[in-house]
Formats: structure tokens, C-alpha cells, sequence
């Protein structure tokens, strides 16, 4: 049986915002669509960044004032990123080495975010198939 593709179950479609976007604006955007990551890209639609719930964590800890602060002084950079050719097998030993809970999808653009949530879904349905 082919290993599943991380195209097959990754979460679409992403959200991308500027690195110079402030964190009130991405959190409210957050909020909305439920998404707890999000892709940080340059004016070239190249990934940059990464800016996930956990940041926002930190932000609140560090007291720091979301709507002056900008998103390019609180993302992951560089980011990893992960194809959508990747297996899933591959994805989760990556996201466990890495210890990252969501990674960006990449064929030239951001295509989608994979994250341990979908990894689980989808381990769950193959499980009860």
C-alpha cells in the first residue's frame, strides 16, 4: 500500500500574512478563520517566517504590545518547509525532530500547512478504515 501524501491531508488554504503586519492584526485573523499558525511570505510569495498560537504565548509573557509589535519580530525564521510530494511518515519524523507542531507546504508557493493535527486525523481514519 503507497505511503499518503502530505498534499493529502494537509490543511488548506493557508493563511499568509507580511512580515510587517502588526500581531494584533494577524491575531484577530487567527481568531476568525480558527487557525492556530499562519505562513509569514516577502513581496516575492516566498515563505519567510512562521507565526503560530504558541508565539502569542510568549508575546503575552513578554508583556509586549500586540498592535505596535510587528510579526517579523516575533515569527520563526528561517522557516522549515515541507513538499507536498513528502510522505506522511516523513512529515511526522520531521515535525518530531524538529519539535515543531506545524510546517509550511511549499511546490514554488505556499500551498498549505501541515500541522499534528492533521497527522492525527488522518492516523485516526487509517486506523478505523
Amino acid at each position: 500500500m503507497p505511503e499518503t501524501a502530505v498534499s493529502e491531508i494537509m490543511t488548506t488554504p493557508v493563511l499568509t500574512v507580511a512580515p510587517d503586519e502588526t500581531l494584533s492584526d494577524v491575531a484577530w485573523a487567527m481568531r476568525d478563520t480558527e487557525i492556530k499558525s499562519v505562513a509569514v511570505i516577502d513581496a516575492d510569495c516566498d515563505p519567510v517566517g512562521i507565526l503560530t498560537s504558541t508565539d502569542f504565548v510568549q508575546v503575552a509573557a513578554d508583556d509586549a504590545n500586540p498592535t505596535e509589535t510587528t510579526v517579523e519580530e516575533r515569527m520563526t525564521a528561517p522557516v522549515e518547509t515541507i513538499t507536498p510530494d513528502a510522505t506522511v511518515t516523513e512529515a511526522s519524523a520531521h515535525l518530531l525532530d524538529s519539535g515543531f507542531n506545524h510546517i509550511p507546504v511549499v511546490d514554488d508557493d505556499v500551498v498549505g500547512m501541515l500541522t499534528t493535527t492533521d497527522i492525527l486525523r488522518h492516523t485516526a481514519e487509517t486506523a478505523t478504515a
